[in-house]
């Protein structure tokens, strides 16, 4: 079980069997309330406390850590001898016996930070950062927007960090919102939906993934007032049982032998081939791609010329949107479906 308790009625998240299979990029995916974040701040204030180690706290944008001074409001009665407070981009500390010294000694223990932001700092040095948590790597549907290449702009932030020397490890929490997120399209991520708790490791480790659950969590919650009121809905099936939204079977379907290959679509969430059955003009939509290909681009940004821009009105598109809302395209994965039907979104 990945859930302590740290008080008569809250828990936190519990990294230490995640901790033991000692990946870099660690991915915890659960339900809304489960004390993830809790749990990582919990983490790096002991961290600092006990090795003088630092962190960084991170988010897409700069207007996500518009909050920031309230970093420590939940958590600072479990460290009474420490004070904390935000100064800026720092999170600092110093001891309570400090207080009436005319010039306290504040402690920079972590940072705040912006990956939008990260190609301004890669000059910053950052020796004793030992962990980051990238907080809501999934954004909510109708939220922000994913930065362009943005499983890329974590790369390169992650290497600013660490300068190659396998000191730093990251933490990427979210809430089960999506399975379409750059993160789980570039590393080849997809939960099983049916199994309440799941862990997944890629690469030889590099990358551990778990998809927590807790029935002590979902007991508790569904005793309040709100947990009677979301009971059996959708929303409680990812704020509290974590189950993806779009992790479902509908329109998937394998290849038939007899489908041709069309073309080759470049989407934001990925690249799939599409092959066609000419008997039934059924359109088949994969993740598998062959060794030549037609290659077509929906993002005008990333044309070039060995590609052609598909846009929204052109014929092709309406043929394939009139082929998928008439229920003759198929997908291999839920993940190059989801991909397409933010492409036929206008």
């Amino acid at each position: 079980m990945s859930i302590s308790t740290k008080s008569a009625d809250l828990a936190y998240y519990s990294f230490d069997k995640l901790f033991s299979y000692n990946g870099v990029y660690n991915f915890i995916v659960g339900a809304r309330g489960l004390g993830k974040t809790y749990g990582a701040k919990r983490h790096v204030i002991r961290k600092a406390i006990r090795t003088g180690e630092q962190f960084i706290y991170l988010r897409r944008y700069k207007t996500e850590l518009a909050g920031r001074g309230t970093f420590f409001a939940d958590i600072s009665h479990e460290f009474p001898e420490w004070d904390f407070r935000v100064d800026g981009p720092h999170a600092q500390m110093a001891s309570v016996e400090t207080r009436k010294a005319k010039k306290r000694d504040w402690q920079t223990i972590g940072y705040f930070a912006a990956l939008s932001n990260a190609q301004t700092q890669k000059s910053v040095a950052y020796p004793l950062v030992k962990t980051i948590i990238f907080d809501e790597f999934i954004i909510d549907k109708g939220a922000l927007r994913y930065l362009p290449n943005e499983a890329k702009a974590f790369n390169d932030f992650y290497s600013t960090v660490d300068r190659w020397k396998d000191k730093t490890r990251v933490l990427f929490l979210a809430n089960a919102l999506t399975i379409t997120n750059p993160y789980f399209l570039e590393y080849d991520i997809l939960p099983d939906d049916n199994k309440p708790e799941e862990w997944l490791m890629k690469a030889n480790n590099f990358i551990v993934c778990h998809f927590a659950d807790s029935a002590e969590f979902s007991t508790g919650v569904f005793k309040t007032r709100f947990g009677q009121f979301i009971k059996d809905s959708e929303y409680a099936d990812f704020a509290v049982a974590s189950q993806f939204a779009d992790n479902h079977d509908r329109m998937l379907e394998r290849k038939v032998s007899d489908a041709r290959y069309f073309c080759t679509v470049e989407t934001k969430q990925g690249i799939f081939s599409i092959w066609i059955n000419y008997s039934t003009n059924t359109y088949y939509v994969q993740e598998k791609r062959p060794g030549v290909e037609i290659f077509y681009t929906t993002v005008p940004a990333w044309m070039d010329e060995h590609k052609k821009l598909l846009n929204y009105s052109d014929k092709l598109m309406q043929y394939f949107r009139s082929s998928f809302t008439n229920g003759r395209m198929f997908f291999d994965t839920a993940r190059s479906r989801n991909a397409f039907i933010e492409v036929f979104r206008r």
